[in-house]
Formats: C-alpha cells, sequence, structure tokens
C-alpha cells in the first residue's frame, strides 16, 4: 500500500473518525498516512502513532462494522514526517523480546538479527 497525501480539516473529518487522543485544534490539518487492509491493523498502527505523542484517527472505508474494506490513519500535517519514521522504525527481533521478557541481556556475539 502506498503512502497517500489527502488534506482535510479537522472539522471535516470530525464525523465518522474516531480520536483517542484529543489532543487537537479545531482547524488543524490532518493527512492520510497509510491505507491498512482492515480497521484493527489500523487502530494498531493509530495506537502505536499515540504512544509516542502523536494524534491519530482512524476512518473506515465501510459504512457497516463488520464489513471489512480498508481503513486510512490520520495524522496531523505538520507531523507527518515524525509519523513516517514512527512507522518505518524495525520491529523488534526474536532475540530482543526473550530479552526483555526474561531480563537476560545477550552476550554481544549473540544477537541475532
Amino acid at each position: 500500500m502506498g503512502l497517500h497525501v489527502v488534506g482535510i480539516t479537522w472539522r471535516q473529518v470530525h464525523r465518522g473518525y474516531t480520536e483517542l487522543m484529543s489532543t487537537h485544534v479545531d482547524d488543524e490539518e490532518f493527512v492520510v498516512l497509510q491505507v491498512c487492509a482492515d480497521h484493527l491493523a489500523a487502530e494498531v498502527l493509530a495506537n502505536f502513532l499515540r504512544a509516542h505523542g502523536m494524534s491519530a484517527l482512524v476512518r473506515n472505508f465501510s459504512p457497516l462494522p463488520g464489513l471489512e474494506q480498508g481503513a486510512e490513519v490520520w495524522v496531523p500535517r505538520r507531523l507527518l514526517h515524525r509519523a513516517r519514521w514512527l512507522n518505518a522504525m524495525p520491529s523488534p527481533t526474536e532475540a530482543e523480546l526473550d530479552a526483555l521478557a526474561s531480563g537476560h541481556m545477550p552476550e554481544s556475539g549473540e544477537r541475532s538479527a
């Protein structure tokens, strides 16, 4: 899925969009960061961005709940570069997840990609 940039103001998107983080200005301009295959994937990305201090909106393409036709994740235009950077961060490796779970940090030679 490519990155689409579409300009729209908060007043234009207020109905039909969800926002769990209410840090916005009424005339803040939001843009589409990514189109996701379903609502759950869009919410995961939006919550990841929210956990990093960004406002994020999710809009379903389907007018009915449960009808998966994709969803968009919207972010403030002024933070689009940061959102792209956060979205490009690699996921932790299995070794890193094991180290976090066990508290045992791997030796320098043990790290696997």
